[in-house]
């Protein structure tokens, strides 16, 4: 990878999203509440996660680049088995923890995220592949692995079911920020192009920031 994609990840690992005080606690001690509110809130960025990977898409010619973005949403979509879409594996665990999604309300601080997310992938192309790359598919992985390994702790003494939602999302993460900071660096050539991308992973990651606000909101309000 080259310098420029490394950097991006920097300032990802080094954002206060990942060191967000709900995010910080939960991490180490997470009660069935939380993983509920956490799932919940998640699910309206997995519905919107694919619109703006389609939206980004339409904004190049570039063919190359459409494949790649076109490639990670089809392995999203299940490949198109409509039981393995990550919004179905989503679905489905929310119905074992014993939530109907069609009575989820999206907080307003989660509608705040998911509108900034629309209007940085809608200002360019290198715009949305900052917002999507680094501060999705790369920042993701990093969020998982921690809600993850709290889930896990707390399976130990509760009877949850399995976990496949977390090591499908961090399989396919793993594999889909790679293939986009290849994306990236194969493409961005100018000093503004690359300016753009900088500037949509930093709006993306501030954003997701609101996102966590929400959650930690409700964990005050109800301790």
């Amino acid at each position: 990878m080259s310098l420029f994609v490394e950097s991006l990840k920097v300032e990802v690992r080094d954002h206060f999203v990942l060191k967000h005080p709900w995010l910080l606690a939960k991490s180490e001690s997470m009660g069935i509440d939380d993983l509920r509110l956490w799932l919940s809130q998640e699910y309206f960025v997995s519905i919107g996660f694919i619109d703006w990977f389609l939206r980004v898409a339409s904004l190049t010619k570039n063919q190359s680049a459409k494949i790649v973005l076109v490639e990670n949403i089809w392995e999203e979509l299940g490949e198109g088995k409509l039981e393995e879409t990550h919004v179905s594996i989503l679905t489905d665990f929310l119905k074992k923890l014993d939530i109907d999604v069609n009575g989820l309300h999206a907080l307003p601080e989660t509608k705040e995220y998911l509108g900034e997310m629309e209007e940085i992938i809608g200002k360019s192309f290198f715009y949305g592949l900052g917002a999507l790359g680094p501060a999705n598919e790369y920042l993701l992985k990093l969020e998982y692995a921690k809600i993850s390994n709290a889930y896990f702790l707390l399976k130990k003494d509760l009877d949850l079911p399995e976990g496949k939602f977390f090591q499908v999302n961090l399989d396919a993460d793993e594999g889909h920020s790679k293939r986009l900071f290849n994306l990236i660096d194969s493409i961005c050539i100018s000093e503004s192009e690359k300016a753009e991308v900088i500037k949509g992973n930093r709006l993306a990651l501030q954003a997701r920031v609101k996102f966590y606000d929400g959650l930690e909101r409700i964990r005050i309000s109800t301790s």
